[in-house]
């Protein structure tokens, strides 16, 4: 480990204050929690001549719920996710996103927004904040603005973003049938996760967004498997064709290699996961 160390360590107590020193210089980085960037730090994977420590600021911090829309700090642990009432009953599938985090250490240390941030392939919310089309607030000194959850993810550990602008908030609206399920290798981290959302009408679906993690460096949508479930009767046979419609929205020469397990039994999984989270959201109230 090269323990290449920032040339400078601040404190910000403010969100303004935050906004100011980052916006003060590109290379500057916030940490809050730290599990995501300080390990980069440390191996020398980021090199920021300075970073920027928010974890003072309490105005980024709480859960709360209005107008169909569940509302969460950027500096919220996982751990705090997972066991708000609050989210169990209005997003259910970033309360299990939450709850699979990592191990113990990166549920109470890590937070929504680091985790958003650095979009790692690995992370359960991404995946979950991509079906429950989510937003992410951030602030710069030009104010402050929303980025929703289809243009957030833009490429490998690469975000929508802006270099002078910190998250805030993230918001997920209501979503009470929706689920996210997923498979682990021996380090706790995901190797398929599958987020959906379901709005049913009577015994049909009639919205619906399915994403998953491990497939690309970022997670995605299925589209095929969105058009398969709209509009249709709720039977088994609807939930094996929605499932099966996945295998049609990866493409197997940009799927993610790792060596965890092979091409098919990484498709496999997506399909199982897939079908998992469907019915889950579908037993959802």
């Amino acid at each position: 480990m090269s323990e290449q160390l920032p040339a400078a360590y601040v404190h910000a107590d403010t969100v303004d204050k935050a906004v100011e020193l980052v916006s003060a210089d590109a290379e500057t980085r916030v940490v809050a929690g730290g599990y995501s960037l300080l390990p980069q730090v440390k191996d020398g994977i980021e090199t920021p001549d300075r970073l920027v420590d928010v974890s003072r600021i309490d105005e980024l911090r709480g859960i709360s719920h209005e107008a169909g829309e569940t509302c969460i700090g950027a500096l919220t642990t996982h751990h705090q996710i997972a066991t708000s009432d609050l989210v169990h009953e209005h997003v259910p599938a970033l309360a299990e996103a939450a709850d699979s985090v990592g191990d113990y250490q990166a549920r109470q240390q890590g937070t929504i927004a680091g985790n958003l941030v650095f979009a790692d392939p690995k992370y359960d919310p991404p995946a979950a904040f991509l079906a429950l089309d989510g937003r992410v607030v951030a602030r710069s000194p030009d104010g402050e603005r929303t980025i929703g959850a289809d243009e957030w993810f833009c490429g490998p550990g690469e975000t929508a973003l802006g270099p002078d602008e910190i998250v805030t908030d993230v918001a997920v609206p209501d979503a009470k049938r929706s689920s996210y399920v997923r498979t682990s290798e021996y380090s706790g981290y995901a190797i398929v996760g599958t987020a959906a959302a379901l709005d049913v009408d009577g015994d049909a679906v009639a919205s619906a967004r399915v994403a998953v993690n491990g497939v690309k460096p970022f997670p995605i949508r299925l589209p095929n498997v969105e058009d398969e479930l709209v509009g249709k009767h709720i039977d088994d046979e609807l939930r094996f064709r929605a499932a099966s419609a996945a295998l049609r929205d990866i493409n197997l020469e940009t799927l993610l290699m790792n060596g965890v397990v092979t091409d098919h039994q990484r498709l496999q999984l997506v399909r199982t996961y897939c079908r998992q989270a469907i019915e889950r959201a579908i037993e959802g109230d």
